[in-house]
């Protein structure tokens, strides 16, 4: 098929779901392998836009080489990310772990904010594969796995482990069971220890259950200028956190309901629920997933995300780019709206109509001046796969507000009413 046919494909294809069964033709195993540039924005801010766009390519570029000797496909760079193949999941952690090692090698004798670290994530299983492309679920959880990984870090999905776990060539770990949007149940998600001293790093976001054995105790901290006025522990069961008659109770706090939220262990997962209905914010410390109709907090400002899911879901699965689904939209494919506290529009609509968006107080994609608790450049929102990514990159903070009951990582901080309160371990 010409590559203009399999355009006019892609095209007809989200008006003509029918037209899909043509890209069946081109479906076929494969190895996904993402990549993503950790403090790439802060690098720009602190060297320029030039030296920026040199640092990614100078990274690109070194990956591209350990892809190429690995038998892989560089598929494309989106952003700061990079989007590879592999038919052989063997040769993807082999190239994943050539990545970070040569990265390592570069990184010796510089500073902090001289430093490239990456995240890797790989996933393997069925999808569209094109000469120069490739697209569908496989690429959408490669994107998820990434997205659950920390700087330095390669994480795989079950598929890939089941491929390379008998060859007695790698040391993995079992990470934990993870929730990947869109997909049923929990994900188990594995490690690649590349470094003969290196220890297994907790992946922090999407956790719904560490490896089995012993779980500590949760610690919950009251955070008040920085210190700590208060301290409880919580292992297995239910804490109630409120204005009064709670197991946690703050009488003068008058932004809590009586009975506000719940604290909750289970199977060495810590959540919280919001029981009043009055908002409660967790702050982001690893990548996020946006769901759609989240609420996010940045500075003084809430906004809402809105996605058109089936559109972006159609899209994603025959290749088209954001920029160009949402010209034939012609509208928005998503956007952040900015909200009232009491989660009314104010009238302010921010496209997500690119693959990376940033916001912040004076500087960014959408610069917010008025808002005086943002950080220069506080937020950034990136598309990968069928999914937004939300990363904080400030220092006061970036918060999603729950919805009904939610993980929170160990690390991250809960705001109820007045009161931060710190998940320790």
């Amino acid at each position: 098929m010409s590559v203009n046919k399999f355009t006019q494909i892609i095209q007809a294809s989200l008006h003509q779901p029918e037209l899909m069964l043509e890209l069946e033709k081109f479906r076929r195993d494969i190895t996904v392998m993402f990549t993503d540039i950790k403090g790439s924005t802060a690098y720009f801010e602190k060297y320029g836009d030039l030296a920026g766009v040199m640092m990614v390519h100078t990274c690109n570029e070194l990956l591209r080489e350990r892809i190429d000797k690995n038998h892989g496909v560089f598929v494309k760079t989106i952003g700061d990310a990079v989007l590879a193949t592999f038919e052989d999941p063997k040769e993807s952690v082999l190239a994943a772990i050539d990545m970070q090692r040569a990265l390592r090698s570069r990184n010796e004798g510089r500073g902090e904010k001289d430093q490239i670290h990456i995240r890797i994530g790989l996933n393997y299983g069925s999808g569209v594969v094109k000469t120069n492309d490739v697209f569908g679920d496989v690429v959408n959880v490669a994107s998820r796995v990434e997205s659950a990984a920390q700087p330095d870090q390669i994480l795989m999905s079950d598929t890939v482990n089941q491929r390379v776990c008998h060859l007695d060539l790698f040391k993995i770990v079992h990470v934990g069971r993870f929730s990947l949007k869109g997909k049923e149940g929990a994900s188990e998600l594995f490690e690649i220890l590349w470094d003969e001293q290196q220890r297994s790093t907790t992946a922090s976001a999407h956790l719904v259950s560490p490896p089995s054995g012993a779980v500590a105790p949760f610690i919950i901290q009251d955070i008040v200028r920085g210190a700590v006025a208060g301290e409880w522990k919580l292992q297995e069961g239910t804490l109630t956190i409120g204005q009064r008659n709670c197991d946690i109770s703050f009488p003068q706090d008058t932004k809590m309901a009586p009975e506000h939220a719940k604290l909750l262990a289970e199977k060495g997962q810590f959540y919280v629920e919001d029981v009043a209905g009055r908002g409660v914010f967790v702050r982001l410390i690893s990548t996020y997933t946006l769901q759609n109709k989240d609420i996010i907090l940045m500075g003084t400002q809430m906004f809402r995300f809105k996605a058109r899911v089936e559109a972006i879901a159609a899209a994603a699965n025959t290749g088209t780019a954001i920029m160009d689904l949402a010209s034939m939209l012609n509208k928005p494919v998503a956007e952040l709206l900015r909200i009232h506290p009491d989660g009314s529009e104010e009238g302010s609509h921010y496209p997500l109509n690119e693959e990376d968006v940033t916001f912040g107080r004076n500087s960014g994609t959408y610069v917010l001046a008025e808002n005086e608790f943002m950080s220069r450049t506080h937020a950034r929102v990136y598309h990968r796969g069928e999914n937004f990514f939300l990363d904080d990159l400030s220092r006061n903070g970036t918060f999603i507000k729950v919805q009904g009951r939610a993980p929170v990582p160990v690390g991250a901080s809960v705001v109820i009413g007045s009161h931060m309160l710190k998940i320790a371990q």
